[in-house]
């Protein structure tokens, strides 16, 4: 599998060589970054669309730090959308930090409240640095330099498990495509499988809740057959059942575990180059 990867990073950097020139092929898509942070049972994706940013989920609020390093070693100042796929501590707890110390163009968030610290503290700094922010009732669609987001809301206004208010977002560059479960469950699932972005192929997909399986990822794997698949997990990885393994595994996926280090995901639109340290 390492192996592959190298075939595929050399052949990446050989076509984007070739598009500088007059005698290459164009590109088909913009220059996409996508990093899975190594923040342990929790959930930081920071995705560069280009020059534009999108960081899904924020992790615990002990990551703020080592989240902010790494947009500060890419250079950026500016986060343009910050989607929030829902109010557990693990997804949201750097939040009310990003939107203190960066300039945030808008916050895309599910439609109900917490009580957490954490939630409270996002929603303070709302306030005072008067972000934008959306609490999402249905799908919302948005284009960064040439790349699609759909981000897809959940259906009713109450859910017994709070992991089924999970926004999933599912993002398109040329002819790759990349789906981020958040913390969907069994019922959230069922809803997106009933949406049009749940038809076709996905190259990636972020497995929901840390490795936690139902029944219907069945189902979703069917259409999707993904070829890659990141879990977010720490080194005990308690999480993932042996059900969830044994899926992947019937679709010969490539797995990364992020308690085994950041994993990065380089797409030109044509081709995709996954690695991990």
């Amino acid at each position: 599998m390492r192996k592959r990867n190298w075939i595929l990073a050399s052949l990446l950097c050989l076509v984007l060589s070739l598009a500088g020139c007059g005698g290459g092929r164009a590109e088909t898509g913009t220059l996409l970054k996508m990093t899975f942070l190594d923040t342990g049972k929790s959930d930081c994706i920071v995705i560069e669309a280009g020059e534009s940013v999108v960081v899904n989920d924020t992790a615990d609020a002990d990551d703020a730090a080592a989240i902010c390093a790494f947009l500060e070693e890419q250079g950026k100042k500016r986060i343009e959308y910050l989607i929030l796929s829902h109010f557990d501590k693990d997804h949201i707890g750097s939040a009310a930090d990003l939107v203190s110390r960066y300039e945030v163009g808008c916050v895309l968030m599910p439609d109900y409240e917490e009580d957490s610290e954490e939630y409270l503290a996002l929603m303070r700094a709302l306030e005072k640095t008067d972000t934008e922010s959306r609490r999402l009732r249905r799908a919302y669609v948005f284009t960064l330099e040439g790349i699609d987001f759909y981000v897809d809301a959940p259906r009713e206004s109450v859910y017994e498990n709070d992991n089924n208010y999970s926004l999933i977002t599912c993002v398109t560059n040329g002819e790759d495509r990349f789906l981020l479960m958040g913390d969907a469950k069994k019922i959230r699932t069922g809803e997106f499988l009933s949406s049009e972005a749940a038809k076709g192929q996905y190259d990636l997909i972020k497995m929901p809740h840390h490795g936690n399986y139902t029944k219907n990822l069945a189902t979703l794997f069917e259409t999707a057959r993904p070829r890659y698949a990141v879990l977010t997990a720490d080194p005990a990885r308690l999480r993932v059942e042996e059900e969830t393994v044994s899926l992947l595994d019937e679709y010969d996926c490539e797995v990364y575990y992020t308690d085994e280090g950041i994993v990065t995901v380089i797409s030109d639109g044509s081709l995709i180059q996954v690695s991990q340290p």
